[in-house]
């Protein structure tokens, strides 16, 4: 049972990665500060988060291919774009269509049916 949390922590933090990226990015600079060097991503706090992030989210996705096979692993990253739309919905107010929403549902049902398998 605790390799499927390892599976969707993992999926979790690579989501949240994106956001607290995008949120980084989106944020104002003082007048001045570089807008995309390698030093100001780095000490910029949600980016750097958001790095942190993926960095924890491939640990703890090796630890669920450790017991997953990858065919049946992989597919699960894509909730992490459904995990992410949802987040730029609630956090960034971005707009969703009616066909972004069947998007999400063919992926989710995808998803189900790999895990199934």
């Amino acid at each position: 049972m605790i390799h499927y949390v390892w599976l969707f922590v993992s999926v979790l933090l690579g989501a949240a990665g994106q956001v607290l990226m995008k949120w980084g990015v989106g944020t104002p600079k003082p007048a001045g500060a570089a807008m995309l060097s390698w030093s100001s991503m780095a000490s910029y706090g949600p980016i750097a988060a958001g790095l942190a992030c993926y960095g924890l989210s491939s640990v703890f996705w090796l630890l669920a291919l450790k017991k997953f096979p990858l065919s049946t692993a992989y597919p699960m990253v894509s909730l992490g774009y459904i995990v992410v739309m949802v987040l730029g919905f609630y956090l960034f107010h971005e707009s969703l269509s009616m066909q972004t929403w069947i998007g999400a549902a063919f992926i989710s049902f995808g998803v189900l049916l790999i895990a199934r398998a």
